[in-house]
């Protein structure tokens, strides 16, 4: 079976690397310059290399935990405690459990109580997860009250989805505090990372496919689909056109609409019906720690970050060169105007931001600076979002179809994008069924 496989990033070298496994001839196909997508790293230093976007796993993920032990890269696994705590009246309070949640002096004890006993709803109660028409902020202010929603989980809503933060459906937050959750031992939460970034998993994905016989092409975007009245035949690059028995597509959803357009219009407008949050990290390297902290919230307004996620509070400094590497994180519209605000000018404001966040001067103790967009970063799951989340099988003949949205009611992740690449390779008749699933509730639509 010959396979062309639209796009290098997670999904895509994971459907590559499991169709290559059960004997198909697969080319994949990269308009970028280099594999990864949203694993993609750089260079912080000599021989010491981070992504681009933060990236963690959970003590629970199966489908990476077998991946990586399939690559012989379990050993290169590290899973270390992850502290969080939440910026709000100008004040870091650490917000890791009960026992946090309870001292915390920015709501009242009554408030606190509400919260608590909201999460723990949300998290542990049966059949949340499928309530897709009530918002999750209408639901935070019935359970958790006004008090709670406003000081807590409205400015983290706002940070993950803007102005669409009141029509995401409590399915997609019980989602994902039942992911987070399963990776608790008690109250401390474990993340897992890879020694060496994620680009360790790149390499020896795109590795392992080539030395099957697959084909990685970068540099060579799909122009249209070839198509002989029905099925697909094949994709049309600048270069030739490629023929195959099925396509399997992992690119953004409104890219591949462009591609459809002519052979199933009404197919394309219901992938352009699908929203997605452009992500902006800017990423620094400093000579000493901001905090004790490994993922802050900031609830706060005025803050063009809504995260400030210490990456050496995980992974310690001395993994590179002696750096601590911090992310600030801001998922916008790209209308938004963080989004065309030039660099100078976007890290010169989060400078005086992060002087107010931590009651100092920032810039004594930064070595450097970058700064990363993402356009399609995150699909916006509006209320009812299962209807509108694509099939694996597209209606378009020979064309399959992985992408991230088909992750929902979950939270994005490599795992995920593992497990919607397998259930895609699926689709196409090849049998997945070696890969093991964990309790992820990715793929339950579409």
């Amino acid at each position: 079976m010959d396979v062309v496989v639209i796009g290098a990033g997670a999904t895509g070298l994971a459907a590559g690397y499991l169709l290559s496994r059960k004997g198909a001839d697969v080319t994949i196909l990269e308009a970028s310059s280099r594999p990864g997508g949203l694993l993609s790293t750089f260079e912080v230093g000599k021989e010491h290399r981070l992504e681009y976007f933060y990236h963690h796993f959970f003590t629970h993920d199966a489908e990476i935990h077998w991946l990586l032990d399939e690559l012989g890269l379990s050993d290169r696994t590290i899973y270390r405690p992850a502290t969080m705590g939440v910026f709000r009246d100008a004040t870091i309070h650490p917000f890791n459990g009960p026992t946090d949640v309870l001292s915390f002096p920015a709501m009242s004890v009554w408030a606190r109580l509400r919260f608590g006993l909201s999460a723990s709803m949300l998290t542990y109660l049966p059949g949340v997860e499928d309530d897709e028409q009530t918002p999750a902020l209408e639901w935070f202010r019935r359970w958790a009250g006004e008090e709670a929603t406003e000081a807590i989980w409205e400015p983290m809503m706002d940070v993950k989805f803007g102005d669409a933060a009141d029509r995401i459906p409590v399915a997609w937050m019980a989602g994902r505090l039942r992911q987070r959750a399963r990776s608790r031992e008690g109250t401390e939460e474990k993340l897992g990372y890879l020694e060496g970034s994620l680009q360790v998993l790149v390499n020896r994905l795109v590795a392992v496919i080539q030395e099957e016989g697959g084909d990685l092409q970068c540099d060579t975007p799909v122009e249209q689909l070839a198509v002989e009245d029905e099925p697909v035949t094949g994709v049309v690059t600048p270069e030739e056109t490629i023929n195959a028995d099925a396509v399997l597509s992992t690119i953004p959803t409104p890219i591949l609409a462009c591609l459809v357009e002519e052979t199933d219009a009404e197919y394309a407008s219901s992938l352009r019906q699908i929203e997605y949050m452009g992500a902006i990290c800017t990423i620094l390297s400093l000579k000493e720690s901001l905090s004790p902290v490994y993922w802050l919230n900031v609830a706060d307004s005025g803050f063009s970050f809504g995260g400030v996620i210490e990456q050496t509070r995980l992974i310690p400094p001395d993994e590179y060169g002696g750096r601590h590497l911090v992310y600030l994180s801001r998922y916008v519209h790209a209308d938004h105007a963080l989004w065309e605000k030039r660099k100078d000018q976007l890290i010169a404001q989060q400078m005086s931001e992060l002087q107010r966040l931590f009651g100092r001067d920032i810039g004594p103790i930064l070595n450097n600076h970058w700064l990363f967009r993402g356009r399609f970063a995150a699909p916006i799951t509006g209320l009812g979002f299962s209807q509108l989340v694509p099939s694996y099988d597209s209606p378009v003949s020979g064309l399959f179809t992985a992408c991230m949205p088909q992750v929902y009611p979950d939270e994005r992740s490599t795992n995920n994008s593992i497990r919607i690449a397998a259930g895609a390779v699926d689709a196409m008749g090849i049998d997945t069924s070696f890969l093991p699933q964990g309790p992820s509730l990715a793929g339950r639509h579409g």
